[in-house]
C-alpha cells in the first residue's frame, strides 16, 4: 500500500482550522440571536455562555492557524 505526501495533508489541515473557526462564530451568532429573542431569562443566559464558549474556541482555532503557518526558524 502506497503511502500518501503529508504536506498537503497539513495545509488542508490549516485551512480547516478557518473553515471551523468561521462555523464556530456563525453559532455563536446563532445563540446571541436566539438568546435576544427568548421571553425565558435562563435559557438567554445560557444561550450567552454557550455564544461566548463559541467565541473563545474560534478564537483558539484562529491562534493554531496563525501558530501552524508561521516559519519555524532553524536554531
Amino acid at each position: 500500500m502506497r503511502s500518501l505526501p503529508r504536506e498537503p495533508e497539513r495545509r488542508s489541515a490549516i485551512g480547516s482550522f478557518m473553515k471551523m473557526a468561521k462555523a464556530i462564530r456563525k453559532q455563536a451568532q446563532t445563540a446571541e440571536r436566539v438568546a435576544s429573542t427568548t421571553a425565558d431569562a435562563f435559557v438567554a443566559n445560557q444561550m450567552r455562555s454557550l455564544a461566548h464558549a463559541f467565541r473563545s474556541q474560534a478564537e483558539i482555532l484562529k491562534k493554531k492557524e496563525k501558530k501552524k503557518k508561521k516559519p519555524s526558524r532553524p536554531g
